[in-house]
C-alpha cells in the first residue's frame, strides 16, 4: 500500500455540540446541552468501570435540552457524563467525594471521516485530546499489512492507495488514546 498525497476537499463539522455541567446546591448538576442544529440527544452516566449508571435518548429532535440531575446515590468515585450527537461527543469526568461534585475534565469527540474514492481511501480526524493515533490496516485473515504512526497532533490527514492491493476485505483500524474506530474496505 502507497500513501496517497493529503487531500484539502474533506470537511468535517466542529464544535457543534455544547455542554455544560454546573455544580448546584447539595448533589444536584445543572446541565445544559446545546447543538447548532437539531438533534436528538444520547446521554449516559458511566462509572469508573464503564458499568453504565444511567442512560437516555431524548424523543424528539432539539437545539438545546436543559435538566438538574440528582447524584446523591451515587457512591464516591469518579463518573463519565456522556453526550452523543450525531457523530460527536463530548465526555465530562466527574468526581464525587461526600456529595460534592467536582468537574475533574472534559473531553470533546469527533468520529474520523473515512472516504473511498477510486481506490484511494482518505482519512480526516479532529484530535481534540492530541492524543497519539495510529492507523492499522488488516486483510480479511486478520493478518496486519499496513501500520502507521500518525503521531498527536490536532488535525490528522492520511491517504492509503488501494489500487494494488489483492482484492478482497480489508478493515482499517484508527486508534487515538482510548478511542478505535474501524472502516471496512473491499476491493474488488
Amino acid at each position: 500500500m502507497v500513501l496517497v498525497g493529503l487531500f484539502g476537499t474533506t470537511a468535517m463539522a466542529s464544535g457543534n455540540l455544547r455542554v455544560n455541567i454546573a455544580p448546584g446546591n447539595n448533589e444536584m448538576a445543572d446541565v445544559a446541552i446545546s447543538n447548532l442544529k437539531m438533534s436528538t440527544f444520547k446521554i449516559s452516566v458511566t462509572d469508573e468501570y464503564g458499568d453504565v449508571i444511567f442512560n437516555k435518548e431524548t424523543k424528539s429532535p432539539a437545539n438545546d435540552y436543559k435538566r438538574n440531575y440528582d447524584f446523591s446515590r451515587l457512591e464516591d468515585g469518579t463518573y463519565f457524563f456522556t453526550v452523543r450527537v450525531d457523530n460527536e461527543s463530548t465526555e465530562t469526568k466527574i468526581d464525587i467525594d461526600r456529595g460534592q461534585i467536582k468537574i475533574i475534565e472534559e473531553k470533546k469527540r469527533i468520529d474520523p471521516v473515512f472516504l473511498m474514492d477510486n481506490k484511494q481511501l482518505k482519512l480526516s480526524y479532529l484530535n481534540f485530546g492530541q492524543e497519539n493515533t495510529n492507523l492499522y490496516v488488516y486483510d480479511k485473515y486478520r493478518n496486519l499489512v499496513y501500520e502507521k504512526d500518525l503521531k498527536s497532533g490536532f488535525v490528522t490527514q492520511h491517504g492509503i492507495d488501494f489500487s494494488k492491493s489483492p482484492r478482497g476485505n480489508y478493515e482499517v483500524v484508527l486508534s487515538s488514546g482510548n478511542d478505535v474506530h474501524s472502516f471496512d474496505v473491499f476491493i474488488d
